[in-house]
């Protein structure tokens, strides 16, 4: 499919790249994940791959945002919650391994917006770390 103009989505929305994206801090990619992997007698490794590739993407917001900006990105995340209680979503985001999009069901990990200051009454933020984590059951 190649890349079609967005990193990630989640749910139905694509987050804006320029608007919210540090430059730099998108880091996609899929973990192997292994059943039972064991090294034999001979030092030789085992690695018994499951079919489940699992999404991580990890990006840094802008810097600086104000707390309406950060506001308006959590309340886009937060309306494509398919379970807002463990912040489980659908997340669409581009795989430079594979030249193409991989969607899962994923998490939104615990993360820690810290104020860099305040400014005439507005709230500006250092960048804040978000990593969304696939291979999460959807039954």
């Amino acid at each position: 499919m190649a890349y079609s103009g967005f990193l990630i989505k989640v749910g139905n929305y694509e987050i804006p790249t320029d608007k919210y994206i540090k430059t730099g801090s998108y880091i996609p990619y899929v973990n192997m994940q292994a059943l039972d992997p064991y090294t034999d007698a001979d030092g030789y490794e085992h690695i018994e791959a499951v079919e489940l590739k699992a999404l991580k993407v990890e990006f840094e917001t802008r810097p600086m945002l104000t707390n309406a900006e950060f506001a308006d990105l959590m309340s886009n995340i937060r309306a494509n919650y398919i379970e807002a209680r463990s912040r489980k979503c659908i997340v669409t985001a581009y795989i430079p391994e594979y030249d193409d999009y991989v969607t899962q069901t994923a998490y939104l990990s615990d993360f820690k917006p810290t104020i860099h200051s305040i400014f005439d009454n507005v709230i500006n933020y250092n960048a804040v770390r978000l990593a969304f984590i696939g291979g999460v059951y959807n039954g």
